[in-house]
């Protein structure tokens, strides 16, 4: 178990305490894979310790999942695949999963996001680093570059929000529009129980499951998504996106995307709510990025067309060990 403190023995006793408790919770990584279990630990970044976790050997590939307020282990069993080649790094986003972080406005900045993952990079001693973004994940890929363009050297967007907020209004009506009356009931039914109010990680994740059915093309395989809310994230998750959502609501960043260098590879279901023309415009942003759509496919293409997804993913990234 690796873990990175610096600061007072109070700080390092509670990094070491919080390792302990992020190892022993219930629905810990090692769960989640096959044979000998991920590294886990804990990085003191910005004010902040992010848990992460480490698994196979290669160039360093960070994913960065979305949300806001989600925390990795949604993309697991799905994206170990990737620790075949790789050395395969997922976190908890400030104040989610079993990381701190305040949840107020000076807080949940996209600003605070970006420098986290700096601060992870740099606590791991790692160089250059290859980043996969999901949904929200996507755009803090694309703000980190461009702040810290030498640092990264390849990126994939995957399902990613847009780099302008003009994408939202239809990004919400494909998702209603799409929900069937059933789950529409199920969710009123849901939102407005006690145990919801009280952010009972049970009731939170069912309502996630039945909240994130309208994201794929093929609804019955949203049982396949992996939720498992920790106490913080079914406490934090809609503050956080509520937060977050204040924050991007009017952005616009295409312009600093024309300055990016590095290879890009944009992989967007052509079902996703996410409208195609959202990941077309990213593509058309930054100079020699490649776009591929994938067919009858939502938001969630690991689960909902794995082969295609990780040949693509592993085909771009090449095979650096």
């Amino acid at each position: 178990m690796q873990q990175s403190c610096r600061g007072s023995s109070a700080h390092i006793f509670l990094c070491n305490l919080l390792v302990v408790i992020a190892c022993i919770l219930p629905g810990s990584a090692t769960a989640h894979g096959k044979g000998k279990g991920p590294t886990r630990g804990i990085i003191e970044s910005n004010g902040v310790y992010l848990y992460y976790e480490s698994y196979g050997r290669g160039a360093p590939l960070i994913i960065l999942h979305g949300g806001p307020g989600l925390d990795h282990t949604y993309l697991l069993p799905q994206m170990l695949r990737l620790a075949r080649h790789y050395r395969l790094i997922l976190y908890d986003q400030r104040g989610s999963g079993r990381s701190t972080g305040n949840v107020d406005s000076a807080s949940m900045t996209v600003k605070n996001f970006v420098d986290d993952l700096e601060g992870l990079r740099r606590g791991l001693h790692l160089g250059k680093i290859n980043l996969l973004g999901h949904s929200w994940g996507g755009l803090l890929a694309m703000d980190y570059v461009i702040k810290y363009p030498a640092k990264v050297g390849k990126i994939i967007l995957v399902s990613s929000i847009g780099a302008a907020s003009d994408w939202v209004a239809p990004f919400v009506h494909n998702r209603e529009s799409r929900r069937t009356f059933q789950d529409s009931v199920a969710l009123a039914k849901l939102t407005g129980s006690e145990a919801f109010g009280k952010r009972a990680p049970p009731v939170m994740e069912q309502f996630a499951r039945l909240f994130f059915k309208s994201y794929f093309y093929t609804q019955s395989l949203a049982d396949s998504l992996t939720i498992t809310f920790t106490p913080e994230t079914a406490k934090n998750f809609l503050s956080i996106f509520g937060l977050m959502s204040r924050e991007i609501t009017h952005y616009d960043i295409r312009s600093k995307l024309h300055e990016l260098t590095c290879p890009v590879l944009i992989l967007h279901g052509e079902d996703d709510p996410v409208p195609l023309e959202t990941a077309k415009e990213v593509q058309s942003s930054i100079p020699g990025s490649k776009l591929v759509v994938l067919g009858k496919c939502g938001h969630f293409p690991f689960i909902e067309s794995p082969k295609d997804f990780f040949d693509y993913c592993e085909k771009f990234l090449g095979n650096d060990r």
